[in-house]
């Protein structure tokens, strides 16, 4: 079980670092689910942990962006009534960029490590 977390996090660790790219949470999901071994159910399973724990730190982020860019006038401003309707489509989306998009990589891990020689540990390249 600790070796889950373990994985999860170093997939976590690779989308934070790699936040700057599009698409970085693909990259994370498959990072964990390579390190971890097993079948496609334990790399969707651990792609969707590596997001969530991306989340958190993303999220701090995210909602002080959200906020500055209505202050600013891009986007719906915060004294608008949609804004809370805005909040809920651009957090879901979120939600669905950084969760889903590591579950996917997790299955894309899976398979690469199960059909292929590709081993993409980042203790191996630090």
């Amino acid at each position: 079980m600790r070796e889950t977390f373990v994985d999860a996090g170093w997939g976590a660790l690779v989308t934070l670092a790699l936040s700057i790219f599009p698409f970085s949470s693909v990259v994370g999901g498959a990072v964990a689910a390579s390190r971890h071994g097993g079948g496609y159910a334990s790399g969707l399973w651990l792609g969707t942990l590596a997001g969530v724990a991306a989340l958190v730190p993303l999220l701090a982020l995210f909602v002080p962006s959200l906020f500055i860019a209505g202050a600013l006038g891009f986007g719906i401003p915060p004294s608008s009534p949609g804004y809370g309707l805005f909040l809920a489509v651009a957090f879901a989306f979120f939600l669905v960029y950084t969760v889903g998009l590591s579950a996917l990589g997790g299955l894309g891990g899976a398979w690469a490590r199960a059909n292929t020689d590709w081993n993409p540990d980042p203790v191996r390249w630090l």
